[in-house]
């Protein structure tokens, strides 16, 4: 009898998994799982989401063992573990897994991986995952698809399958063994379980205010989701999330007095469309991981400022909004999404500093890395798609909005824990005298800012709009538009889940 092969990535569940629903049909199931050195070795892997994963698999382990299963760990090229599991299973073997839309490094490893089972005489059966498509021909159609893949109904775990008796090997790949300097103080913790208790919580209570509390990043930590990472690594599918959330949204049609319940909840659906949105182009794109999507905007971040670079990884910008949420997300792998959108456009137009190296650092940051999202906000972020807007956040006003109090910065910049609220917002423009009474002495406690705000975004605005303005910025953006511009009208605000 032949041996399905099911092939784990970032899928880590049991529940809404066609290609284990799809393997029992066909032989006895064996699920494996790769520690990839590939994978591990870029530049954008980090030991947080290698701890996420580990708790991941953990959480995996136990869903297979509930149905009489086990989970297979492997450490090595994908092509060197099949090629072992085909010279040692004594049956032929088939792979199944999820189409997979990662970094390049694992786009590369699928094309080469194709080409050996075709060599080997193997079927490789991969499946769609949620609503990114492929292969697409027509944006037109796009969300029309997305639309009909939500709603067909969710895979159940199938009650009959036979898993391979084979001498299954489980032994986690720890943190200190990958080779990496761990940064992170905590971390969300991986695992469907954990997703699952999120994503009750945030659709019972936390979730109520989510439309009007995500933009703080005082308040974005409770009421946001914080279901991003879970759908990363998939320990949550996108379409059970959908499912849930949309049921919740229905049981309190015509309900009085619940405040900002159903509109939280529409505005959270409409984020979850917007995560397969992002990560399509990079389906249809990979390249845009390293490439500009309009090569008009070619080479105008060419010199690149270590100092500056350094000081913004380091929370260390004399911006107090800037530097708090640097190490913030630091520290526990998690800002919300407009932070998020200020610290890239710091980087990009106050600093100018290039986003292929500005990006590859905080996908090492973020736990919910999820490439697609990643590269395809870093280019809106820096101005290069030639077909958004360009949005320079002012970091004062950011502070002024979202944190009025200075309790966030206090927090993270304890530097400034004895400012008053007066200065919080411009620290350096205290007198030496309030300096010394706070404790907190400008370039030597607490840095000046390093750029002015006004001087950059203005040149910054003359090299973006005088490209804008010209035939050959104006052919490409038709191009890019053709190719991964949302088709939906009106425009909502392009968010992707936290």
């Amino acid at each position: 009898m032949n041996i399905s092969i099911v092939w784990f990535k970032k899928d880590l569940r049991i529940v809404d998994h066609k290609p284990l629903h799809e393997a029992c049909k066909s032989g006895l199931v064996l699920p494996l799982y790769i520690y990839e050195p590939e994978i591990i070795e870029a530049d954008d892997y980090d030991p947080r989401h290698h701890q996420f994963i580990n708790d991941s698999l953990l959480s995996l382990k136990e869903s297979l063992k509930a149905i009489g299963g086990f989970l297979h760990l492997e450490y090595g090229s994908a092509i060197d573990v099949f090629k072992k599991l085909k010279n040692t299973l004594p049956n032929s073997i088939s792979v199944y897994s999820h189409e997979e839309t990662g970094n390049w490094v694992s786009y590369q490893r699928d094309i080469q991986f194709k080409k050996w089972c075709k060599n080997q005489d193997i079927n490789w059966y991969e499946y769609q995952q949620h609503g990114v498509q492929r292969p697409i021909f027509d944006r037109d159609g796009w969300s029309y698809e997305w639309n009909k893949f939500m709603n067909l109904p969710k895979i159940e775990v199938s009650k009959n399958i036979k898993f391979f008796s084979f001498d299954y090997l489980f032994d986690l790949i720890d943190i200190k063994k990958i080779g990496k300097h761990i940064t992170h103080t905590s971390i969300q913790k991986g695992g469907r379980e954990a997703g699952l208790k999120l994503l009750d919580s945030f659709l019972e209570t936390r979730g109520k205010n989510y439309s009007k509390e995500m933009s703080s990043p005082l308040t974005a930590i409770t009421s946001c989701s914080r279901l991003s990472p879970y759908l990363t690594f998939g320990n949550l599918s996108v379409r059970e999330v959908y499912k849930i959330a949309k049921a919740k949204r229905d049981k309190l049609k015509g309900i009085k007095n619940l405040g900002n319940w159903r509109s939280s909840i529409s505005s959270f659906l409409g984020r979850l469309r917007w995560h397969c949105h992002f990560i399509q182009k990079l389906e249809d794109q990979p390249q845009i991981e390293w490439e500009n999507m309009s090569r008009s905007y070619d080479s105008i971040r060419d010199d690149f400022n270590e100092a500056y670079f350094i000081a913004w990884k380091n929370g260390q910008t004399g911006y107090p909004l800037i530097d708090a949420c640097m190490r913030c997300l630091k520290a526990t792998g998690y800002i919300n999404f407009r932070m998020r959108a200020m610290l890239v456009s710091f980087a990009s137009y106050d600093l100018w500093l290039d986003w292929r190296k500005t990006s590859k650092y905080l996908a090492t940051q973020f736990t919910d890395y999820e490439p697609g999202i990643h590269y395809s906000q870093f280019q809106m972020q820096s101005g290069v798609t030639g077909i958004n807007s360009i949005r320079i956040y002012n970091p004062v006003k950011q502070q002024k909005d979202h944190d009025r109090e200075g309790v966030f910065v206090r927090e993270w910049v304890p530097e400034l824990k004895e400012v008053p609220l007066e200065y919080i917002f411009t620290p350096h423009l205290m007198s030496e005298g309030f300096q010394e009474i706070y404790n907190c002495k400008i370039g030597i406690d607490y840095p000046e800012p390093i750029v002015d705000h006004g001087l950059q975004v203005k040149k910054a605005k003359q090299i973006l709009y005088g490209i804008k303005k010209t035939e050959g910025a104006r052919v490409e953006a038709k191009k890019v538009y053709l190719k991964h511009g949302s088709r939906r009208k009106p425009f909502s605000r392009r968010v992707p889940t936290t």
